[in-house]
Order: structure tokens, then C-alpha cells, then sequence
């Protein structure tokens, strides 16, 4: 087996608060591997998006303290530089946020916040390569007239076309690993379904990783392989989606299945590898 992509290890996080410091994130392990789909479910307050953030490397300015592995690709996050930060995020590692209002400028047009990727990261690019670049993603993620999708603002767009345009920013430089915090909270029922199946696609087409975060026990058995389960900051039951989601071993996993048998009647049989 190759060496994965991400390797955390008793993973602690603790954040500063009145009465002192709070442990989000206590004892947490798994391990993704390349091209592989891991969800990360619990209630809000679990833990799960904390983890999304430390990987990404914001958590500084919370001043949360870090405790335990967290590598990249064999590369320790919590010992790099802010150089090597802005090095790695948005180019190998990249994340995908549940409001797209409140990821996007609102005052610079999509096209610009998607060069900004590349004018970053890939500085050799020409002005016409990077639009034609942006076309290329605007399109590729289904975004309908992307020239003149391409210059409009955030606010002229649907909040599903607005998740459109955060994931093509994620996946301009066909990052390695892909975290997804709740992805598509914000959307109704078919547009979920649209903007999931989209992630798979993409995800199966470059080789990506993805670490999807969610409290949707029926999004992680439709999308993942495996699922990790947390509660209150610990991992309560991990393993294969299917074996977690049809022989769930702890208490807390059956209960999040109890509160959605619509599950079992209706998803359970489609389950999919990402």
C-alpha cells in the first residue's frame, strides 16, 4: 500500500477560552489514502471541522495548541512556516466551505477570485492563459454561459452556481487532498445531489483525496468509503462506510441512524465508492 496522504495521530486540539484552555479534538487517529473518500460525521461541536481547519493551518488565530501527528504527505503541518503555508494551501491542499457567500468577495467578480489561484501559485501563466484557464473550470464544473458567468459577482449568481465557482477555485490546481465542510448545507435537495455527484466526478478524474466533513449520515453513504464517526471530540466507531452505516457498533452511531430511517430505505442499496 502506498503511504497515505494524510496521517494524523493522536491528534489533540485545544483552544484558549475564560476558564481556560477547551479540548475540541482529544486522541483522534486515521490515516487517508490517495484517491480515497473519508467522511468525518457528528453533531455540531463534535470536533470534525476543527480537524478540517488544522489541516488546513487555520488555527492560528484562534491560538489553538496542537498536540499529536498531523502530516501531509509525510510533511508535518504544525512545524511549517507561513511561507511554506501559503506554499501548500490553495495549490496541494484545498478546502470547500458550506457558504459560498461568505467564501467569495463580494465585490470582485468570479472570474478574478479563481485567476487569483493561479496568479498566485502559478506566476509564469499569461493574462489569456489564466482566462482561458478559469473558462475551462467554470465549464468543467457546470456553470452554464461561462463567459458571461465569468464576470459577474457573487450576488448575480445562484447559491448553487456560487458553490460551483468555490469548488473550481479548489480544484484549479488539481490539489492532492480536497477537504469539504458541509458543501452543501446551504442548498436545497437537488442542488445537493448536483454539487455532490459533481465532487465525485471531479475527484475520480484527477486522483484527488477528500476528506468530506458533515452531520448527513445520508451524504457520507452516498459519497465515501470509509467513515469516521466523533463525538464530542473523540472517535466513538470508524471502518468501511457500508459496515459502519448497516452494523453500526456504538450507541451514538445508531442513534444518528435512527434519526434518519429514511436512510436505510432509501440510500442504503445505492452506496458508492468515491
Amino acid at each position: 500500500m502506498s503511504d497515505p496522504v494524510l496521517d494524523i495521530a493522536d491528534l489533540t486540539l485545544d483552544y484558549p477560552g475564560r476558564g481556560g484552555m477547551t479540548r475540541a479534538v482529544n486522541g483522534v487517529s486515521f490515516a487517508l489514502q490517495p484517491g480515497q473518500v473519508l467522511g468525518i460525521v457528528g453533531e455540531s461541536g463534535s470536533g470534525k471541522s476543527s480537524i478540517g481547519m488544522a489541516i488546513m493551518g487555520l488555527t492560528a488565530a484562534s491560538h489553538a495548541k496542537i498536540g499529536g501527528r498531523l502530516r501531509f504527505q509525510g510533511r508535518d503541518l504544525p512545524g511549517l512556516s507561513p511561507r511554506e503555508w501559503r506554499a501548500l494551501r490553495g495549490d496541494r491542499i484545498a478546502m470547500v466551505f458550506q457558504d459560498a457567500m461568505a467564501t467569495l468577495n463580494p465585490v470582485l467578480r468570479v472570474g478574478d477570485q479563481i485567476a487569483d489561484v493561479f496568479r498566485y501559485h502559478r506566476p509564469a501563466m499569461s493574462r489569456r492563459e489564466i482566462r482561458a484557464a478559469v473558462l475551462a473550470l467554470l465549464q468543467r464544473v457546470g456553470i452554464h454561459e461561462a463567459e458571461r458567468r465569468i464576470d459577474s459577482y457573487p450576488h448575480q449568481l445562484s447559491g448553487g452556481m456560487r458553490q460551483r465557482v468555490v469548488i473550481a477555485a479548489a480544484i484549479a490546481l488539481r490539489p492532492d487532498l480536497l477537504i469539504a465542510d458541509e458543501p452543501t448545507t446551504a442548498l436545497d435537495v437537488t442542488v445537493q445531489a448536483q454539487i455532490l455527484s459533481l465532487m465525485q466526478e471531479l475527484i475520480r478524474e484527477q486522483g484527488t483525496s477528500m476528506l468530506l466533513i458533515s452531520h448527513d449520515l445520508d451524504v457520507v453513504g452516498d459519497v465515501c468509503d470509509s467513515v469516521v464517526v466523533m463525538r464530542h471530540g473523540v472517535i466513538v466507531e470508524a471502518g468501511p462506510v457500508e459496515q459502519v452505516l448497516s452494523t453500526p457498533q456504538h450507541p451514538y452511531t445508531r442513534e444518528l441512524l435512527a434519526a434518519r430511517p429514511q436512510f436505510g430505505a432509501h440510500h442504503a442499496p445505492e452506496v458508492q465508492h468515491g
